[in-house]
Parts: structure tokens; sequence; C-alpha cells
């Protein structure tokens, strides 16, 4: 898929402030912000926090990190932690894009609550499975959007959801030749991809590739790939008004009802009924 295609499909994206907890409540943890955003931005940005913590989840595409002198790249399905009061930069890794959901985090103990759990140091998490992770976030955004009477207790709550998610976690250490299938199929997930066709690019056996591709991530290449065009079909079907035909051509299927076949397999109900909810609860 080419950039200027991908540049074209790119839906704006969202960016909430929230203030800290009203009349005085104090929580382990606050939402100082949240947001999701699709981006084939170039540019390297430079960021230092003084007093907030930001979790970034990235959905598709990827993102290269750099936190005290160290580069680290992040996949689909992973996630990276800019510390508090820790310079760093970040910018569109080699897939040419990224789709992403962040939050911001402001807690008096943060560092303390990282430390204790392993997770004080630059490190791109891994997670066994990252839809749980990734419904966290979705949660994230309707508690914000809704704005619930117990809207600060709640948030905290999912805050701590993730923490917890993350620390059970282990450190992305994947191989060369995993990285390589893994930012492929990123980058080209809306074209018809085959197990062969992986194994063309990452050179060795298929029998190789698959068994060290399922030990690095806990599932087959299709298996992975399948996870990331459903994960990307909910963003979509939730969160914009695109057509359903349309949505279907961006995650590889050129068949509408081909993905709607697939959709309900794997979800337990129709693209058309999850935006109906999905719209259900914005407005309530």
């Amino acid at each position: 898929m080419s950039i200027s295609k991908i540049k074209s499909q790119l839906e704006k994206g969202v960016y909430l402030d929230l203030p800290p907890p009203e009349n005085g409540q104090n929580f382990p943890f606050s939402l100082a912000g949240y947001g999701h955003d699709r981006g084939i931005e170039n540019a390297t940005l430079k960021c230092h926090f003084s007093d907030i913590t930001v979790f970034e989840f990235i959905v598709s595409g990827n993102m290269i990190y750099r936190e005290n002198g160290t580069e680290y790249q992040a996949e689909a399905g992973e996630m990276f932690i800019l510390h508090r009061a820790l310079p760093h930069d970040y910018a569109v890794g080699p897939a040419g894009y990224v789709h992403k959901r962040f939050v911001k985090i402001r807690s008096a103990c943060i560092n303390s609550i990282l430390l204790s759990v392993g997770l004080d140091k630059p490190q791109v998490i891994c997670f066994e499975h990252p839809a749980k992770v990734q419904a966290v976030f979705r949660e994230i955004r309707r508690r914000v959007v809704t704005a619930d009477k117990d809207l600060d207790q709640q948030l905290s709550i999912l805050l701590y959801r993730l923490i917890l998610e993350a620390s059970l976690s282990r450190i992305a250490t994947h191989p060369p030749t995993v990285q390589k299938a893994m930012a492929y199929m990123s980058a080209h997930f809306d074209e018809k991809i085959t197990l062969d066709d992986l194994v063309a690019i990452c050179g060795g056996s298929q029998r190789h590739f698959f068994r060290i591709f399922k030990q690095a991530t806990g599932e087959s290449p299709m298996q992975w790939l399948l996870s990331l065009r459903k994960n990307e079909a909910i963003d979509l079907i939730c969160q914009t008004d695109l057509p359903i035909g349309e949505i279907a051509g961006r995650v590889g299927y050129p068949d509408p009802l081909g993905f709607s076949a697939f959709f309900k397999k794997h979800m337990g109900q129709s693209p058309s009924a999850m935006r109906a909810k999905a719209r259900l609860k914005d407005s309530q």
C-alpha cells in the first residue's frame, strides 16, 4: 500500500485533555488526557513531560521511540511508556504510518508504582492478548465521552488495569525475522497476504518461520494478521462514519459480504450492529 494511499485514508485524530479531579478528590491515578491518532508524520517529535506519564498503544503500523539515548520500535499490539520528566522523542516507524491510542496519566506516585512492577525502565510492552488492552483504551474513551458522575474513580480503576496488564506482560524481544513479518503485515494488511508471501519476504523455510513466529508472539502469522485486521475494523466501525463496504476494503476484504461474515464469526455481531451499539453508548 503506497504512502499516498494511506494518507488519503487517515482519519482525523482525537485529543481530549482533562482537568484534575474536582472537589479535592484524591485517586492514585487521574487521566490528564486521552487520544487516538493516525498519521504518517515524518518529523521527529521531541517532548519533555514534567508531571505526566504517557502510555501509547500501537493499533497498526509502528513507531520509533527514543529514551535515554536508546531506540525502541513498537509494533501493532504493543505499548510503550513515556516516563514522567524523562526527555524523549518519537517518530513514525518504517511501516510509514501509525494508528495509536494513548493516555496521559497524572499521578504523584506513578514512578514508585512503575518501579514496584518492573515498568520503570524504557521498554516495549508485548501483550499475550493485545485485544484485551485495546478494550481498556476503548472503555476509557467511552467513560470520557459519557462523563458519568463517578468518572474520576472509574478512570483511576481503568488506568490501574492498564498498569496491571503491562506488569503481567513481557519485554518484546522478537527475532528480526518476526519483526520484519510484523512490520510488513502492519503496512499491507489491506492487501491479500499469504504465509508463502511472508516466507518469501523473510527468508528460510515455511516450517521454521511458522515456528519462530508462534514462539515469539503466541499466535500463528495468519492469526496475528487476523487480529490486526479485526482491531482496525472495530476502531473504524465505532469511531468513524465510513461505509461498511469501505471499511471492508481498508482491512483486506474487497467483498463487503465476506467481511461481514468474517466479522460476525469473530465478534458475534454484524458490523452494523456494533456501530449501532457504539452510537447508542455515546448518546447515553
